[in-house]
């Protein structure tokens, strides 16, 4: 059975940071409490249809997923940030979800690194 890919590269992430652990588990360790708070965010403003909120959550996790080496999540909330930019409501839905996915991959990614 083929191995799916990693939803964040640790070795691309680790040589960035010098291959300290400890420098990128507590990294990880903050990533995932913003993130976990900017989800639930994006379900408030998916709720109140506020594309605009959307938009900024989603561009600031495309920013600092890409810059961990998240790269689906960074793509998955790029697609939610344009979408939020066209002000498709559907759309936004749908691009929402996809984000929301892909960062709980990348949670259990990370948790199961730290194991």
């Amino acid at each position: 059975m083929k191995q799916l890919p990693s939803p964040l590269d640790f070795s691309a992430l680790l040589e960035m940071l010098g291959g300290d652990k400890q420098v990128v588990a507590s990294l990880l360790s903050k990533f995932v409490d913003e993130l976990t708070t900017d989800l639930a965010a994006s379900e408030l403003a998916i709720t109140d249809q506020d594309a605009e909120a959307l938009r900024q959550i989603a561009h600031r996790i495309k920013g600092t997923s890409a810059n961990l080496h998240a790269l689906m999540l960074s793509a998955a909330a790029r697609e939610l940030e344009q979408a939020c930019t066209e002000a498709d409501a559907s759309l936004m839905t749908i691009k929402q979800q996809v984000m929301s996915d892909q960062a709980r991959a990348v949670q259990e990614a990370i948790e199961s690194w730290g194991a």
